[in-house]
């Protein structure tokens, strides 16, 4: 994972080693322009041996690679704490938001109270998001001289919501959470996550005396896409005269063969874009209380 500091450093240089320019200039045939040898035989493999019988003359010149400076939002990380009082109702937040080269992150904390029977309601959020990428291009003559290079895309998202009320009239929670992202390079080194959300509420139902509750907080269960694994809290709704107060989560991770690996002069730019989001509302009133919570984490990158 790439830390803020470096990302602020700017555009970093990196050389690919001497010893397999070496290597690779020791051949009498000319590099083809665009050479590749997956390493397990297969375009776009993993694993086993490279190298062997691919001896050929190249250019002079190294492999340049540049990191651009990311794109952060916030550019810093944000933390917020706030104690309202709308006439007799009195509301605590806490938010946080924090983005770095291959991260975001997105909380919000809300508690509520209604006093001498008033009534009133409050909605807050948080956002981050990040863009970065990285490139290697040759400088030199060409053809240019074949690597051994390996990527693989990493990373994954979590999301946690919750919400609780009293049994009063008027009293209801809402939250939500909500990712998304993309990591990008040769082959199947990339993911996506495409708008992973999961949200739910509480209220109570004066009239029948019971929590109305609706949204992700049902048992877990499997997720699966082309490049993700993972679980997501069921979406279904039910009445109940038991507790005001539920949660939810979900939970992905890359798979573990999003991988290139060939012994290759080919050039690569691998970049990487994500957003969390995390909100919620709610109401009192009759002396009641409500409160919820809600975390978005999203951390794709090409490593």
């Amino acid at each position: 994972m790439h830390s803020s500091t470096r990302a602020a450093a700017g555009c970093l240089l990196s050389l690919v080693p001497t010893s397999s320019i070496a290597l690779a200039t020791e051949g009498s045939t000319p590099c083809p322009p665009l050479m590749e040898r997956p390493c397990d035989g297969s375009a776009g493999g993993a694993g086993g041996s490279v190298g062997e019988g691919t001896l050929c003359s190249c250019g002079t010149g190294q492999w340049i690679r540049t990191e651009p400076r990311a794109r952060l939002e916030p550019p810093q990380p944000t933390a917020e704490d706030r104690n309202i009082h709308e006439s007799l109702v009195s509301w605590n937040s806490s938010l946080r938001a924090t983005a770095q080269p291959d991260m975001a992150m997105a909380s919000v904390n809300v508690r509520g109270r209604s006093h001498f029977w008033a009534a009133g309601s409050f909605s807050r959020s948080s956002s981050a998001n990040y863009v970065s990428s990285r490139r290697e291009l040759w400088s030199g003559g060409f053809p240019a001289c074949p690597r051994l290079l390996g990527l693989a895309a990493t990373g994954g998202a979590t999301l946690h919501i919750s919400a609780s009320t009293a049994a009063r009239r008027g009293c209801s929670a809402f939250a939500s959470s909500a990712t998304a992202g993309m990591c990008s390079s040769l082959g199947a080194a990339s993911a996506s996550i495409d708008g992973l959300t999961i949200a739910g509420s509480v209220g109570f139902n004066e009239s029948t005396e019971e929590f109305e509750i609706a949204g992700n907080f049902g048992p877990l269960v499997e997720i699966a896409t082309e490049s993700l694994d993972g679980s997501l809290s069921l979406s279904s709704s039910w009445s109940t005269e038991g507790q005001g107060s539920h949660s939810g989560s979900a939970s992905v991770a890359v798979r573990p063969d999003r991988q290139y690996c060939a012994f290759t002069n080919r050039p690569y730019v691998a970049w990487a874009t994500g957003l969390a989001v995390a909100g919620g509302a709610g109401s009192v009133d009759q002396n009641g209380s409500a409160s919820w919570s809600s975390m978005a984490l999203v951390n794709l990158s090409v490593q």
